[in-house]
């Protein structure tokens, strides 16, 4: 999603009122320090240097902004670290400033501009909103500050309640693949930490097709253990999943269901709703209930996958109309 302002709006919004307004000032360099607190923690040491050498040729065409220090004389960055430090590799020894007249940082205005850049990485975005939450905002502030949707905002807070497996793919796999792998590690957790093992980095794709098989694979295995003592039940010898996917496993149960007595069969309710797709519709869009898990904002709501999305939505559970009930 982008984000409605502009640059120019972005500085206007995160400036005081009483702010200097005009022309920017010449503010010495060494006068200047650095956020410790900022949202972005790294830069790429190639993007320094080419615009370091952009800075030597034609100057800082675009100010950064500063606050004042609690130490006289002084300035802290509130937007524009790069550019900083690119001048400071040029070697200038004024930048062009301006200064806003405000005691606090304003940290939704420095995460909006890192957005709008692009250029902040997973944990770092993931850090920001675990720091937002443990100061009082809710995912919905959040979400209105920084105008993302909220499940973006739901996938970047579920990291700090990730395992350490999955958090350390978060700079070479998308928050959405490591956001469903978490959804099914909270199911199936050994599995999921086994697969991964194998995988440094996923895509979306991978990471929905892994989770709907270990899911598939766990419904098939809970289904033969509910049978009950007699005969051997076609495929039960053959280990699974190792040696079995988990479509051929469902044709073999399908199959040893037609030569078992109808009365024998004492499959658990969980089971049976694992055989089931259950097609909604959700304002004009069609789609499937996510049956296998809950949506974490609670009760009154439903997950739900929309044909031709590439991710799973939570929508309120009122909204939703059930179009067809289909045998898998």
């Amino acid at each position: 999603m982008t984000l409605d302002l502009s640059f120019k709006e972005l500085v206007d919004a995160a400036a005081n009122p009483s702010a200097a307004t005009g022309r920017p000032l010449l503010v010495a360099i060494d006068c200047i320090d650095e956020d410790p607190d900022q949202p972005r923690r790294n830069f790429s040491e190639q993007e320094l240097e080419e615009l370091s050498q952009s800075i030597a040729e034609h100057g800082v065409l675009q100010p950064i902004v500063l606050r004042r220090s609690s130490e006289d004389g002084r300035y802290v960055i509130a937007m524009g670290a790069r550019r900083y430090r690119a001048a400071q590799r040029a070697g200038l020894r004024e930048i062009p400033a301006f200064i806003q007249d405000v005691d606090l940082p304003d940290r939704y205005a420095q995460m909006i501009e890192n957005i709008q850049r692009d250029d902040l990485r997973a944990p770092e975005i993931a850090r920001f909103i675990a720091d937002r939450l443990s100061a009082g905002d809710t995912q919905a502030d959040i979400s209105r500050k920084l105008g993302k949707p909220r499940d973006w905002v739901s996938r970047y807070a579920s990291v700090q309640s990730m395992p350490d497996f999955l958090r350390a793919r978060l700079e070479g796999s998308s928050i959405r693949a490591l956001y469903e792998l978490y959804q099914a590690w909270r199911t199936h957790p050994d599995e999921i930490e086994r697969l991964c093992a194998a995988q440094e980095s996923f895509t979306d794709a991978q990471a929905r097709q892994l989770a709907r098989d270990v899911r598939a694979a766990a419904g098939c295995i809970n289904a033969q253990n509910e049978l009950p003592a007699g005969p051997p039940y076609p495929g039960r010898s053959v280990p699974f999943p190792e040696a079995m996917s988990p479509r051929a496993a469902t044709k073999e149960r399908e199959a040893g269901a037609e030569q078992q007595p109808q009365k024998t069969w004492a499959v658990s309710q969980s089971s049976s709703a694992a055989l089931l797709a259950i097609r909604v519709r959700y304002q004009n869009r069609v789609g499937r209930l996510v049956v296998d898990r809950p949506a974490t904002q609670g009760s009154r709501h439903a997950v739900v996958l929309v044909d031709g999305a590439d991710h799973e939505e939570e929508v309120p559970a009122s909204a939703l109309t059930i179009e067809e009930i289909l045998s898998r």
